[in-house]
């Protein structure tokens, strides 16, 4: 995992993830834990982010997409691929131990999204007919699925906005045709619109403010910047080749795409909807996510945090200057990209 000083624009470490391949990251409500998966792996790797190490690698029965939390952080739930299709499983988060699992769908599942109350998930069903896409609506304390609402083709990715009065899902469609984003209102759970977007859309992230979504398309190598109000492309940002996560700064003054073909993070100016710069990480880049300075996120054993920004598996690595209090982290597939350079070659 790489860890980036978002002010100074560099790679402060990178450190072991403690699983083969990590793919997705999420950080705990309360900044002290990130919660690493990955396709290639049945484990949860916990990264303790006050205590600079590897807390705890949770053994699954079977692969993760991704982690989401409840509101308050006591849960965490796994979207998970079972022989019988696609299952949800339940972390309790202060003992790292699995809880329960439930069904979520007979066909497998691929992302996955909670609403800010914490009332409903909401998980992406992978169908085999390419004309199906559905996102199933589940109650988390039951396990119950609700209903299901259709969307478009090969359904990538689900936000919910910071209000949670809408989703946004990705529908990659087709590698050669452009993607779409359906627009689903959380209160009727019906479909709103369908926004036309890039060539192979992968992620959306909603801007802080709410007022913008970003959709990284990986076919074309531009970010779609949406209205949430008209529900409306406004600009085209050209990155870099195969834009995979976009997350933003709290401030909303910039956001971060990950480009897993350049081994780099492309760091985007929201007010000039231009590309500033770029930091260099890992092999293949893929999850992104911020995480608070230790010194604003006080952990509950009264560790002393982040030392000047650095976040270490086992230790504490020293990093000199001044912190402004914003860390970002980024996992990559390492071992996965290396061994494609190989065949390559």
């Amino acid at each position: 995992m790489s860890v980036v000083d978002v002010v100074n624009k560099r790679t402060v470490t990178t450190i072991p993830a403690g699983m083969a391949m990590p793919q997705e990251i999420a950080i705990s409500p309360d900044g002290c834990l990130a919660y690493l998966s990955s396709v290639w792996s049945a484990t949860i790797a916990v990264l303790d982010l006050g205590k600079h190490q590897l807390l705890a690698g949770i053994p699954l029965n079977q692969v993760s997409n991704g982690v989401v939390f409840s509101p308050s952080g006591a849960l965490a739930y796994i979207d998970t691929n079972t022989p019988g299709g696609g299952a949800i499983a339940v972390i309790d988060t202060a003992t790292h131990q699995l809880v329960r699992t439930f069904p979520v769908s007979p066909h497998n599942t691929r992302g996955m999204a909670i609403h800010p109350d914490g009332s409903r998930l909401y998980a992406l069903e992978q169908h085999r007919d390419p004309d199906v896409g559905q996102v199933a609506v589940i109650d988390p304390s039951s396990g119950t699925v609700l209903e299901r609402i259709g969307v478009g083709t090969d359904a990538s990715d689900i936000q919910v906005h910071p209000a949670g009065t809408l989703a946004y899902v990705v529908n990659r469609e087709s590698r050669q045709a452009h993607g779409t984003v359906t627009v689903i209102n959380m209160r009727t759970h019906a479909v709103a619109a369908t926004v036309a977007v890039g060539k192979h859309p992968s992620r959306v992230a909603f801007h802080p403010a709410g007022n913008q979504a970003y959709v990284t398309n990986s076919g074309d190598g531009t970010v779609s910047v949406i209205d949430t109000a008209s529900h409306a492309v406004v600009g085209v940002i050209e990155v870099d080749q195969t834009p995979q996560h976009v997350v933003f700064h709290p401030a909303g003054t910039h956001a971060y795409v990950s480009n897993p073909q350049r081994n780099s993070l492309s760091i985007i100016d929201t007010a000039t909807q231009e590309v500033h710069g770029a930091v260099t990480v890992g092999s293949a880049p893929w999850g992104v996510a911020l995480a608070s300075n230790g010194r604003e996120t006080a952990t509950p054993q009264g560790t002393n945090g982040l030392e000047a920004g650095s976040v270490v598996a086992g230790k504490p690595i020293p990093i000199s200057g001044v912190w402004a209090g914003l860390l970002l982290l980024v996992v990559g597939m390492t071992a996965l990209h290396r061994h494609g350079q190989k065949l390559m070659g």
